[in-house]
């Protein structure tokens, strides 16, 4: 077991959360590190807890700013301090985009994932793009293309996620090795069965699981290895799992 001093209180000034947030939430009688996964009224947040896998609502009385006992004192996270700095330039409307922040701190290894021939697109082509981010990996997000904005790199708009204040539907340039077309429209006659590989609609995103249970009423048990982690969906919400692979598409049993 690992000991430290309780943190410090917190200043007086009113903490205003937002999604993404890095944050601490009491639950089960101690302080469980996650991240802000959604907004709801009544200044309640969903939060995802690392240690148990787990998406909860918390009251915004439930939750502190994270912070890290280092060299003997107590230190702002690196993430809440790079959020603040973020915050505070979007007041004065200079804020960077999100993706530039994303690139300055992964470039080399989003280089190395990358095939030197990519597909190319054009304007207003309907695609789904994907992300390394934590707690987004292996998830895939409806866009519009809306134009190039460098060497294999495209400006692109979600259909889906929306900017902090939800006013508009958000934009980011994103690398064209993460960007595909729509997927084709498989009709699932009779159902899947278990060990079917599938995609999940989950969180405004679509998640690749596998059919690890069937239910009544066609519902479904998937389980995400990524995350470690078994959720329940109607038929509806799943579609057979396809991978782009050399410019076609291909479900998992033609590979």
């Amino acid at each position: 077991m690992q000991l430290r001093p309780p943190p410090p209180p917190e200043k007086q000034k009113k903490v205003q959360f937002k999604f993404g947030d890095e944050v601490e939430a009491f639950h089960s009688d101690g302080w469980w590190e996650g991240a802000i996964t959604a907004e709801h009224s009544g200044g309640k947040f969903a939060v995802f807890l690392r240690g148990s896998k787990e998406q909860i609502v918390f009251e915004e009385k439930d939750l502190r700013l994270p912070v890290q006992w280092v060299k003997g004192k107590w230190e702002p996270r690196f993430e809440q301090v790079q959020r603040e700095k973020e915050r505070s330039l979007e007041k004065t409307g200079t804020r960077p985009s999100k993706v530039a922040k994303r690139e300055s701190s992964s470039e080399p290894k989003a280089d190395s994932n990358c095939p030197k021939e990519v597909m190319k697109f054009t304007q207003g082509m309907q695609v789904e793009v994907t992300t390394d981010d934590d707690g987004f990996k292996g998830a895939w997000f409806a866009a519009t293309i809306i134009e190039p904005s460098g060497e294999d790199e495209y400006l692109i708009e979600y259909k889906t996620l929306t900017n902090d204040d939800d006013t508009e539907f958000l934009r980011e340039d994103i690398r064209a090795c993460n960007i595909r077309p729509c997927p084709l429209e498989i009709t699932v006659v009779d159902g899947f069965e278990v060990m079917d590989e599938v995609d999940a609609y989950y969180n405004e995103g679509w998640w690749v699981g596998v059919i690890s249970k069937v239910l009544i009423n066609c519902n479904y048990v998937v389980y995400f290895k990524e995350y470690d982690e078994k959720i329940t969906f109607k038929q509806v919400d799943l579609r057979p799992h396809q991978d782009w692979l050399n410019g076609k598409w291909v479900v998992p049993s033609e590979v």
